[in-house]
Protein backbone atom coordinates (compact mmCIF):
# COMPACT_ATOMS: atom_id res chain seq x y z
CA UNK A 1 0.00 0.00 0.00
CA UNK A 2 1.57 3.24 -0.94
CA UNK A 3 2.02 6.51 1.30
CA UNK A 4 -1.41 7.88 -0.13
CA UNK A 5 -3.25 5.03 0.87
CA UNK A 6 -1.76 4.69 3.85
CA UNK A 7 -2.71 8.18 5.41
CA UNK A 8 -5.96 7.91 3.91
CA UNK A 9 -6.79 4.67 5.69
CA UNK A 10 -5.98 6.27 8.77
CA UNK A 11 -8.28 9.05 8.17
CA UNK A 12 -10.81 6.69 8.80
CA UNK A 13 -9.68 5.04 11.36
CA UNK A 14 -10.63 6.34 15.13
CA UNK A 15 -7.65 6.39 17.49
CA UNK A 16 -8.55 3.64 19.36
CA UNK A 17 -8.96 1.19 16.37
CA UNK A 18 -6.06 2.40 14.86
CA UNK A 19 -4.41 0.94 18.13
CA UNK A 20 -5.99 -2.26 18.00
CA UNK A 21 -5.01 -2.88 14.82
CA UNK A 22 -1.18 -2.19 15.32
CA UNK A 23 -1.64 -4.65 18.35
CA UNK A 24 -3.65 -7.31 16.07
CA UNK A 25 -1.19 -6.93 13.46
CA UNK A 26 2.02 -7.51 16.11
CA UNK A 27 0.45 -10.50 17.85
CA UNK A 28 -0.09 -12.12 14.65
CA UNK A 29 3.59 -11.68 13.67
CA UNK A 30 4.82 -12.09 16.90
CA UNK A 31 2.95 -15.49 16.80
CA UNK A 32 4.12 -16.28 13.34
CA UNK A 33 7.95 -15.66 13.41
CA UNK A 34 8.65 -14.83 17.21
CA UNK A 35 9.42 -12.15 19.10
CA UNK A 36 13.04 -11.58 18.15
CA UNK A 37 12.48 -11.87 14.33
CA UNK A 38 10.04 -9.06 14.08
CA UNK A 39 10.97 -5.45 13.36
CA UNK A 40 8.79 -2.59 13.49
CA UNK A 41 9.04 -2.09 9.68
CA UNK A 42 7.22 -5.48 9.36
CA UNK A 43 4.40 -4.24 11.76
CA UNK A 44 4.15 -1.01 10.28
CA UNK A 45 3.50 -3.13 6.87
CA UNK A 46 1.08 -5.61 7.95
CA UNK A 47 -0.67 -3.09 9.86
CA UNK A 48 -0.94 -0.75 6.81
CA UNK A 49 0.00 2.21 9.14
CA UNK A 50 2.96 5.00 9.03
CA UNK A 51 5.70 5.52 11.20
CA UNK A 52 3.61 8.73 12.30
CA UNK A 53 0.21 6.43 12.78
CA UNK A 54 2.54 3.81 14.86
CA UNK A 55 4.71 6.44 17.63
CA UNK A 56 1.26 8.01 18.20
CA UNK A 57 0.80 5.50 20.08
CA UNK A 58 3.93 3.49 20.95
CA UNK A 59 6.98 4.08 21.66
CA UNK A 60 9.30 0.89 20.80
CA UNK A 61 8.70 -2.66 20.07
CA UNK A 62 8.72 -3.76 23.75
CA UNK A 63 5.50 -1.42 24.27
CA UNK A 64 3.63 -3.64 21.41
CA UNK A 65 4.40 -6.50 23.97
CA UNK A 66 2.94 -5.58 27.02
CA UNK A 67 0.25 -3.28 25.33
CA UNK A 68 -0.54 -6.97 24.29
CA UNK A 69 -0.62 -8.54 27.89
CA UNK A 70 -2.66 -5.85 29.06
CA UNK A 71 -5.36 -6.63 26.68
CA UNK A 72 -5.12 -10.37 27.16
CA UNK A 73 -5.24 -9.79 31.00
CA UNK A 74 -8.32 -7.51 30.34
CA UNK A 75 -9.78 -10.55 28.47
CA UNK A 76 -8.84 -12.81 30.81
CA UNK A 77 -10.70 -10.53 33.53
CA UNK A 78 -13.54 -10.05 31.52
CA UNK A 79 -13.93 -14.12 30.51
CA UNK A 80 -13.84 -14.75 34.67
CA UNK A 81 -16.48 -11.98 35.45
CA UNK A 82 -19.42 -14.39 34.46
CA UNK A 83 -17.98 -16.99 36.37
CA UNK A 84 -17.28 -15.22 39.46
CA UNK A 85 -20.98 -13.86 39.27
CA UNK A 86 -22.43 -17.11 38.95
CA UNK A 87 -20.20 -18.47 41.67
CA UNK A 88 -22.74 -19.37 44.44
CA UNK A 89 -21.21 -18.89 47.86
CA UNK A 90 -19.25 -16.59 49.73
CA UNK A 91 -15.89 -14.76 48.57
CA UNK A 92 -13.72 -17.58 48.59
CA UNK A 93 -16.27 -19.60 45.53
CA UNK A 94 -15.86 -16.37 43.59
CA UNK A 95 -11.74 -15.99 43.74
CA UNK A 96 -11.67 -19.69 43.14
CA UNK A 97 -13.91 -19.49 39.80
CA UNK A 98 -11.84 -16.49 39.40
CA UNK A 99 -8.70 -18.20 39.52
CA UNK A 100 -10.13 -21.51 37.73
CA UNK A 101 -11.51 -19.16 35.02
CA UNK A 102 -7.86 -17.59 34.14
CA UNK A 103 -6.15 -20.92 34.11
CA UNK A 104 -8.86 -22.40 31.95
CA UNK A 105 -8.46 -19.17 29.78
CA UNK A 106 -4.42 -19.70 29.52
CA UNK A 107 -4.63 -23.09 28.48
CA UNK A 108 -7.12 -22.48 25.94
CA UNK A 109 -5.32 -19.34 24.38
CA UNK A 110 -1.91 -20.88 25.04
CA UNK A 111 -1.10 -20.61 21.28
CA UNK A 112 -1.35 -17.08 21.25
CA UNK A 113 0.67 -16.25 24.22
CA UNK A 114 3.45 -18.26 22.81
CA UNK A 115 5.64 -15.21 21.92
CA UNK A 116 5.53 -13.92 25.48
CA UNK A 117 7.43 -17.74 26.01
CA UNK A 118 9.85 -16.69 23.30
CA UNK A 119 10.78 -13.73 25.34
CA UNK A 120 10.67 -16.05 28.60
CA UNK A 121 12.99 -18.24 27.22
CA UNK A 122 16.11 -15.69 26.20
CA UNK A 123 18.76 -15.00 28.04
CA UNK A 124 19.14 -11.51 29.45
CA UNK A 125 15.39 -10.91 28.96
CA UNK A 126 14.57 -9.79 32.46
CA UNK A 127 13.42 -6.42 31.70
CA UNK A 128 11.44 -7.35 28.87
CA UNK A 129 9.93 -9.64 31.37
CA UNK A 130 9.28 -7.20 34.11
CA UNK A 131 7.37 -5.00 31.67
CA UNK A 132 5.49 -8.23 30.86
CA UNK A 133 4.98 -8.99 34.63
CA UNK A 134 4.01 -5.16 35.39
CA UNK A 135 1.31 -4.82 32.51
CA UNK A 136 -0.69 -7.57 34.32
CA UNK A 137 -0.48 -6.62 37.37
CA UNK A 138 -1.51 -3.41 36.31
CA UNK A 139 -5.09 -5.12 35.52
CA UNK A 140 -5.25 -7.68 37.71
CA UNK A 141 -4.29 -6.32 41.25
CA UNK A 142 -7.32 -3.68 41.55
CA UNK A 143 -9.83 -6.52 40.68
CA UNK A 144 -7.70 -9.27 43.00
CA UNK A 145 -7.92 -6.54 45.93
CA UNK A 146 -11.41 -5.62 45.40
CA UNK A 147 -12.70 -9.53 45.81
CA UNK A 148 -10.43 -9.74 48.89
CA UNK A 149 -11.67 -6.62 50.27
CA UNK A 150 -15.30 -8.35 50.05
CA UNK A 151 -14.15 -11.33 51.93
CA UNK A 152 -12.51 -9.64 54.54
CA UNK A 153 -16.17 -7.80 54.87
CA UNK A 154 -17.79 -10.92 55.03
CA UNK A 155 -15.34 -12.32 57.83
CA UNK A 156 -13.97 -15.26 55.32
CA UNK A 157 -10.29 -13.89 55.05
CA UNK A 158 -8.23 -12.91 57.54
CA UNK A 159 -5.67 -9.85 56.33
CA UNK A 160 -4.65 -6.61 57.38
CA UNK A 161 -4.53 -5.04 54.04
CA UNK A 162 -6.37 -6.41 51.38
CA UNK A 163 -4.35 -4.27 48.37
CA UNK A 164 -0.72 -5.72 49.65
CA UNK A 165 -2.30 -8.84 50.24
CA UNK A 166 -3.24 -8.73 46.33
CA UNK A 167 0.08 -7.29 45.54
CA UNK A 168 1.59 -10.38 47.20
CA UNK A 169 -0.55 -13.14 45.45
CA UNK A 170 0.62 -11.59 41.91
CA UNK A 171 4.09 -11.52 43.46
CA UNK A 172 4.06 -15.37 43.55
CA UNK A 173 3.35 -15.27 39.77
CA UNK A 174 6.99 -12.58 39.07
CA UNK A 175 8.78 -15.54 41.64
CA UNK A 176 7.29 -18.36 39.48
CA UNK A 177 9.51 -17.46 36.40
CA UNK A 178 12.48 -19.60 36.68
CA UNK A 179 9.90 -22.63 37.78
CA UNK A 180 7.88 -21.88 34.76
CA UNK A 181 10.67 -21.47 32.58
CA UNK A 182 11.96 -25.51 33.63
CA UNK A 183 8.36 -26.25 32.98
CA UNK A 184 8.56 -25.24 29.65
CA UNK A 185 11.83 -26.29 28.69
CA UNK A 186 11.09 -29.76 29.88
CA UNK A 187 7.38 -29.68 27.11
CA UNK A 188 9.64 -28.04 23.99
CA UNK A 189 12.21 -31.00 24.93
CA UNK A 190 9.27 -33.70 24.60
CA UNK A 191 8.46 -34.08 28.38
CA UNK A 192 5.41 -32.89 28.94
CA UNK A 193 4.65 -34.95 32.00
CA UNK A 194 7.96 -33.80 33.61
CA UNK A 195 6.98 -29.98 32.41
CA UNK A 196 3.39 -30.41 34.17
CA UNK A 197 4.86 -32.12 37.38
CA UNK A 198 6.97 -28.89 38.00
CA UNK A 199 4.59 -26.47 37.38
CA UNK A 200 1.56 -28.33 39.16
CA UNK A 201 3.85 -28.47 42.41
CA UNK A 202 4.82 -25.46 42.20
CA UNK A 203 1.00 -24.08 41.87
CA UNK A 204 0.11 -26.18 44.55
CA UNK A 205 2.48 -24.85 47.26
CA UNK A 206 1.53 -21.45 46.12
CA UNK A 207 -2.41 -22.38 46.82
CA UNK A 208 -1.08 -23.52 50.06
CA UNK A 209 0.96 -20.10 50.51
CA UNK A 210 -2.67 -17.98 49.60
CA UNK A 211 -4.44 -19.92 52.07
CA UNK A 212 -2.01 -18.88 55.13
CA UNK A 213 -2.13 -15.27 53.46
CA UNK A 214 -5.78 -15.06 53.56
CA UNK A 215 -6.26 -17.02 56.73
CA UNK A 216 -8.05 -19.71 55.34
CA UNK A 217 -7.64 -23.71 55.99
CA UNK A 218 -5.13 -25.79 54.11
CA UNK A 219 -6.67 -26.82 50.50
CA UNK A 220 -8.71 -23.77 50.14
CA UNK A 221 -7.20 -22.46 46.81
CA UNK A 222 -6.61 -25.32 45.06
CA UNK A 223 -4.28 -24.26 42.36
CA UNK A 224 -3.36 -27.76 41.00
CA UNK A 225 -4.43 -28.77 37.73
CA UNK A 226 -2.38 -31.00 35.78
CA UNK A 227 -4.64 -30.93 32.78
CA UNK A 228 -4.82 -27.63 32.44
CA UNK A 229 -1.06 -27.09 33.22
CA UNK A 230 -0.43 -29.67 30.21
CA UNK A 231 -2.53 -28.53 27.62
CA UNK A 232 -1.02 -24.58 28.67
CA UNK A 233 2.63 -26.56 28.17
CA UNK A 234 1.53 -27.65 24.98
CA UNK A 235 0.24 -25.26 23.18
CA UNK A 236 3.28 -23.07 24.54
CA UNK A 237 5.59 -25.85 22.74
CA UNK A 238 4.31 -25.69 19.76
CA UNK A 239 2.68 -28.92 17.86
CA UNK A 240 6.53 -30.33 17.80
CA UNK A 241 6.32 -30.17 21.56
CA UNK A 242 3.40 -31.93 22.08
CA UNK A 243 3.94 -34.10 19.24
CA UNK A 244 7.52 -34.85 21.16
CA UNK A 245 5.77 -35.09 24.62
CA UNK A 246 3.33 -37.43 23.13
CA UNK A 247 6.31 -39.72 22.17
CA UNK A 248 7.53 -39.56 25.17
CA UNK A 249 4.22 -40.36 27.91
CA UNK A 250 3.66 -43.24 25.34
CA UNK A 251 7.06 -44.50 26.15
CA UNK A 252 6.46 -44.52 30.12
CA UNK A 253 3.73 -46.19 29.68
CA UNK A 254 5.33 -48.85 27.90
CA UNK A 255 8.19 -48.91 30.52
CA UNK A 256 5.32 -49.02 33.46
CA UNK A 257 3.98 -52.30 31.46
CA UNK A 258 6.87 -53.76 31.33
CA UNK A 259 7.76 -53.17 34.78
Amino acid sequence: MNQSNIKESQRRMAPDARREAILDAAQGLFMARGWEAVTIADVLEAAQISKGGFYHHFTAKEDLLTGIVARMTDQIVAATEAARNRASGDALARLNAFLAGSLRWKAEHAAEMRAFADVLMRPGNDILYQRIFNASAKVVVPVLEEMIRKGVEEGVFDVADPRLAAEIVIGLSQGRQAVLLDAMSLAAAGDLDAGTDRLNARMRAEGLTCDRLLGLPPGSIPLSSPDDYRRMLAGLAGAEGESAGARVSAERNRARKED
